[in-house]
């Protein structure tokens, strides 16, 4: 009995301790062309655990974060939140997206400041969460400083998504891949 209280404990320790929010309650659709997509709200659990995105922890663990390259973006973050829009059908999208929360899970961005959407191959969401913000192709990731957005990245990187995603967070100088 003892121990099935500690093991509980220590489960329910490790599960708070996490950095990551649960999955937000969506299921698997059927695209148009007869492939099972992710749609609307979703974050990183969602890909971590869903049956038809098997492709997010290789890619994820594929790439690894210098220390350094991190500690010289730290200070950049305060005020940052993104929007990334994606679609698990897309190639582009699943190369990407575990690459970009590989990032900023070195950087420690708190999730709380992500939002992200599974969208269908003509980039629309359920609910129009894409209204008004021009997503012509996947992934966009949007980044906004205090409330404003600073930049973008579109789809494909122009250097690479490390070295973009810097030039983005610093404020530097970046135009997309459709700039």
């Amino acid at each position: 009995m003892k121990n099935k209280i500690m093991i509980s404990f220590v489960i329910i320790l490790f599960g708070c301790s996490s950095n990551l929010p649960a999955p937000i309650k969506t299921k698997p659709v059927e695209s148009t062309d007869g492939e099972m997509i992710l749609l609307g709200a979703i974050n990183q659990a969602n890909l971590i655990t869903a049956e038809i995105t098997p492709w997010f922890k290789s890619e994820y663990d594929r790439i690894s974060i210098d220390s350094q390259w991190t500690d010289s973006l730290k200070p950049f973050l305060d005020g940052l939140s993104i929007k990334i829009f994606m679609g698990t059908w897309c190639e582009d999208s699943q190369r990407e997206v575990p690459h970009l929360f590989k990032i900023l899970n070195a950087l420690d961005v708190d999730h709380r400041n992500l939002e992200m959407y599974g969208m269908t191959a003509e980039k629309t969401t359920p609910c129009n969460f894409e209204k008004g913000l021009n997503i012509t192709n996947v992934p966009t990731f949007i980044f906004y400083k205090n409330g404003n957005e600073m930049n973008r990245f579109v789809e494909l990187p122009v250097e690479n998504l490390a070295q973009d995603l810097a030039k983005i967070i610093k404020g530097e100088t970046y135009h997309h891949s459709y700039k």
